[in-house]
């Protein structure tokens, strides 16, 4: 009794086709085997290569920019300048007032953000942060602010203010942040302050509230 061949083998035979398509796969199947054996024996001779710390960029930086630091980020989210008051708008009134900055003087008030995103606290102090003033970059030394030297814990952040008091020269100004883990400050740039208006004295009594600098106007 003699065999009948399968359906589309005539004679019971595979088509070369298909034998070209097995060994195609089986020819790659090896060769992914064999890349991989290769990487795993990279991997066990060099070790797993160590995640790289972000990149701590040089700057100056501007207002509304998260700055990567040693410890997660700073940013000075917004700066406002407010120029000192003269006498017509404190009514004549030039002396006795709390807080009052003179007409050649600008108060720079800026709103910052710090966020540890480290598996450990960090400690922080408002003096971190100066203001810079003019091409030599000469600093504010006093700063007032509603934060207060404290510990920020992993993964949390902190707003506060800063107010400092600068010339209005119509000098360059920055804000000067200093980051214990980088080699030098970071710098934010705010911009220029205007300049004092030659009247800005008009109504002042003399030798009060200018250094003696305007004019009495009894």
């Amino acid at each position: 009794m003699t065999a009948t061949p399968a359906p589309g083998r005539p004679g019971g035979r595979r088509p070369r086709v298909w034998n070209l398509v097995v060994a195609v796969v089986l020819a790659g199947t090896l060769g992914l085997a064999a890349a991989g054996a290769v990487i795993a024996s990279n991997v066990i001779t060099a070790g797993v290569p160590a995640t790289s710390a972000p990149k701590l960029l040089k700057g100056p930086f501007g207002t509304a920019q998260d700055i990567p630091t040693s410890f997660g980020v700073v940013a000075v989210e917004h700066a406002e300048k407010i120029n000192g008051t003269t006498a017509k708008q404190l009514g004549g009134s030039t002396h006795g007032i709390s807080g009052r900055v003179a007409p050649n003087k600008v108060q720079v008030q800026a709103s910052v953000t710090l966020t540890n995103l480290l598996e450990e606290p960090v400690a922080y102090d408002p003096r971190q942060f100066r203001l810079l003033v003019g091409k030599e970059r000469k600093p504010v030394k006093t700063v007032k602010s509603n934060l207060r030297p404290g510990t920020l814990q992993p993964d949390a952040s902190i707003d506060g203010r800063l107010s400092f008091v600068a010339p209005r020269t119509g000098s360059k100004l920055w804000v000067e942040f200093t980051d214990p883990g980088r080699d030098e400050p970071i710098l934010i740039d705010l911009g220029r302050t205007g300049r004092t208006p030659p009247d800005a004295f008009d109504g002042f009594q003399h030798g009060k509230g200018h250094g003696g600098k305007g004019h009495s106007h009894r």
